[in-house]
């Protein structure tokens, strides 16, 4: 399997091989690399495990096991802090293993570790367990080189940990579906992605790198709750904005961020509700980051007025927080997109550059029940093909469009106004 993943996305794993050696900082020791780091009980209960808590470094197998380096080993302060030396030379896919009377945690490091760096993981607890029992089956079954680090972190979270660390099964179906989730990006990229797409390609994974390093220095310096929940918020709302910070159009960006969460849950489809929730509530509020951006955006490019647009904003803002308080609860984050759906398409249906009937017809057309829209969901809602995803994508945006000409000769609607309802039509259609 890694033999035909290099034959299929070598720059992406090349790249990935580039940014691990990048986002670290360099000590004076080229003959070792350190891991500065503290150990937690978890972290709901930010409390250090005791004093002389014995920290080693291991490495991941390619049958997925974890061995520990001889050497490689250190002890906790009264804090829990630890400094852990080693040669990077010895191995890759390196693990740090806390153990203290029986009771072990651990914590992986992105990528690849070239002895001089300095890294600051984030502190080790039962959640950072969990992250490191996916990415030694995401080794095992061959993709590790093409899932990056803030892709565990985005779907392992606090809400699911304890079922992963106690199912291999969930474990295995979690590092299934963040390998396809990551074939999807780079075939995006690869296929979707019309100008320099290699170089946004790398200019988003090194976002995405910046964005888990800044995570980890953030919970590592955090003092309270309220502290981890806003390094977290910052670290979502980042890793959802990359793909656009990275120069990747907006609508193009908010297709890639809603079939990669796509992906990912329908690969998980056998897990728990309560695990299954977890992960939509942190695709969905990505996914609506990212089409709330990408609205904006065509309405900005439209004709539209101050008054339509600010009610577009006010939309977004609605859709967000009602995102993030339906919790990934399937039905309510469906209503969300639906409310957010009618609330821009109220917008635009008063707004006197745009003409009602038209955005009416569309809409009514593409939801019929041989619409584009319902061809759609019924095509995507088990796909975990990432290829067959991004085909899925691509034929309803095609749909939509062709709906939207054969309309088009009944307005007397602008060109550049014409092709910012429509493109705002699809998107909103995307999700709700």
């Amino acid at each position: 399997m890694l033999t035909d993943k290099f034959y299929k996305y070598p720059i992406m794993i090349l790249m990935l091989a580039v940014i691990g050696f990048a986002c670290s900082d360099s000590n004076n020791n080229s003959d070792s690399a350190t891991v500065n780091g503290n150990v937690e009980q978890s972290q709901s209960n930010a409390k250090a495990l005791p004093e002389g808590t014995v920290v080693t470094m291991a490495t991941v197998t390619s049958n997925g096991s974890i061995n520990t380096i001889d050497g490689a080993e250190t002890t906790t302060d009264a804090n829990g802090d630890f400094s852990l030396t080693f040669n990077a030379n010895t191995a890759q896919n390196f693990v740090v293993v806390a153990e203290n009377n029986g009771s072990e945690a651990m914590g992986f490091l992105s990528a690849n570790v070239e002895n001089g760096q300095t890294i600051l993981l984030k502190p080790i607890d039962t959640e950072s367990t969990a992250e490191s029992n996916v990415f030694a089956r995401l080794v095992a079954q061959g993709d590790a080189d093409i899932v990056t680090k803030s892709d565990i972190e985005t779907i392992v979270t606090a809400a699911n940990e304890s079922e992963v660390r106690s199912n291999a099964s969930l474990v295995s179906q979690f590092a299934a579906s963040l390998a396809s989730s990551a074939e999807a990006r780079a075939d995006f990229f690869a296929n979707e992605v019309e100008e320099n797409g290699e170089e946004k390609l790398e200019a988003t994974l090194s976002i995405l790198a910046d964005a888990q390093a800044q995570l980890e220095a953030d919970l590592t310096a955090a003092s309270s709750t309220q502290a981890e929940t806003e390094a977290y918020d910052l670290f979502i709302e980042t890793t959802a904005s990359a793909f656009v910070s990275a120069g990747v159009e907006a609508n193009k960006a908010a297709q890639a961020i809603e079939v990669w969460g796509r992906v990912m849950i329908n690969n998980i489809s056998s897990a728990s509700e309560e695990v299954e929730n977890s992960v939509r509530n942190q695709t969905s509020i990505m996914a609506g980051i990212a089409i709330d951006a990408a609205v904006r955006a065509e309405a900005e490019a439209s004709e539209m007025s101050d008054d339509s647009k600010q009610a577009i904003v006010d939309a977004g803002v609605t859709l967000k927080a009602a995102l993030r308080t339906a919790v990934g609860v399937k039905a309510d984050v469906e209503t969300a997109f639906e409310e957010y759906q009618e609330d821009v398409q109220t917008a635009m249906e008063s707004d006197s550059s745009v003409e009602a009937n038209f955005v009416i017809s569309v809409n009514t057309e593409i939801n019929s029940q041989t619409g584009a829209k319902t061809i759609f969901e019924n095509a995507i809602s088990s796909t975990t093909s990432a290829d067959l995803a991004l085909n899925i994508f691509a034929t309803f945006f095609s749909d939509v469009e062709s709906t939207s000409d054969d309309n088009a000769g009944s307005t007397s609607m602008s060109e550049a106004n014409l092709e910012a309802v429509t493109s705002i039509i699809i998107l909103t259609n995307l999700a709700s």
